[in-house]
């Protein structure tokens, strides 16, 4: 029987893993290893960076997003546009990013792409994800089209992000 959000929502995490709800199916996704984490790191910094500069969005880590009564899912970064978040807000964020960021580690390649159209159908303008192994980038936008970005090349998002620029190679430093 399908899970709620607000179901979902109650339920204790299991320590060692992270989960999300997806179509109303609770899934475990493991804890990310330390490639993962560095890319995420990296990636953090480098929009935190842009958008202290160009303040048009906050930049989140892994915080819950219920996009609605059947997935709830975390992104590994995320950016939302000022004003998403009302003041006085509690629980989990409502409705989807507008940049969501999935760093790929152990997730299933039918998980990833039900987030992705997930993300894109409930109001996200792009959707990152990230393969530190390969080192390569995947941008969608919300008009279905992809593209690829890979190490000697530089990362823009137009439409999400305007202006935004930055070496493919600084999202894997440190790897």
């Amino acid at each position: 029987m399908p899970v709620t959000a607000h179901e979902f929502i109650d339920l204790p995490e299991p320590l060692e893993q992270r989960i999300e709800l997806i179509c109303g199916e609770v899934v475990g996704i493991d804890r990310g290893h330390m490639p993962h984490e560095v890319v995420k790191s990296n990636v953090a910094r480098v929009l935190i960076v842009w958008l202290f500069q160009n303040p048009i969005g906050q930049v989140f880590c892994d915080s819950m997003f219920q996009l609605d009564e059947q997935n709830c899912l975390i992104p590994d970064v995320s950016v939302l546009r000022p004003g998403h978040i009302p003041p006085g807000s509690t629980g989990s964020i409502q409705g989807a990013p507008q940049i969501a960021i999935e760093v790929v580690s152990s997730e299933t390649a039918a998980h990833l792409e039900k987030k992705i159209d997930l993300y894109l159908a409930q109001g996200s303008k792009s959707v990152w994800v990230v393969f530190p192994e390969h080192r390569i980038v995947r941008t969608f936008n919300e008009s279905g089209q992809s593209r690829k970005f890979e190490q000697n090349q530089i990362l823009e998002d137009p439409s999400a992000l305007p202006g935004f620029r930055v070496p493919v190679a600084a999202i894997f430093e440190g790897l």
